[in-house]
């Protein structure tokens, strides 16, 4: 059984300049996604970041900073308001790792879920330790590569080829995404 799994578009990471340049791309990408993965009967899983006002949830680097941000029922830890979230499974996460404490492997395996297609934001962050985590747990990955965006271009491109080379995750344009989710991975 394959999934699409998209992380982290909500409001709080479009603030950064780098990312509001790419939102509309990556949300017409995504929707397209969704899209298609809705008529193939897939599961659609949406991982969004929040964290408590109290600290208790925030990282090493936002405690050195004094600094949370994404609380619960703040703008910011909503979804894009023009994402097509109908009918998605949602998942909450404090850490870039989308499995790391939270119930996605228990979700995915519940379904049945083999292999797994993922965008969204931070392609050098969030995206690839989410598929690092996914191949530690042997489930098959794909990247699609025009619904990820990153304020780091560096770092992204670095953390795909690792991604491709190293995981045998592949990165997907737009039309072999959609043909993934309507036929399935080509391997």
């Amino acid at each position: 059984m394959r999934a699409l799994l998209l992380i982290d578009l909500q409001n709080a990471y479009f603030e950064f300049p780098e990312l509001a340049a790419e939102r509309e791309r990556v949300v017409d990408r995504s929707n397209q996604l969704i899209a298609a993965a809705r008529s193939a009967g897939l599961p659609i899983v949406l991982v969004r970041t929040e964290h408590e006002p109290d600290g208790s949830t925030w990282t090493i680097s936002m405690l050195d900073d004094g600094q949370g941000f994404a609380f619960p029922g703040t703008e910011q830890a909503a979804y894009l308001d023009d994402l097509d979230c109908d009918g998605c499974s949602d998942v909450t996460k404090t850490r870039d790792d989308a499995f790391f404490g939270t119930r996605l492997q228990e979700h995915l395996e519940s379904m049945g879920v083999t292999h797994v297609l993922i965008g969204g934001v931070s392609t050098h962050s969030c995206v690839a330790q989410t598929a690092t985590s996914a191949f530690a747990r042997d489930l098959r990955v794909s990247v699609a590569g025009e619904a990820i965006a990153s304020d780091n271009s560096e770092l992204s491109e670095a953390m795909l080829d690792f991604l491709t080379d190293a995981l045998r995750q592949p990165v997907l344009d737009q039309e072999q995404s959609l043909a993934w989710l309507r036929e399935g991975p080509s391997r």
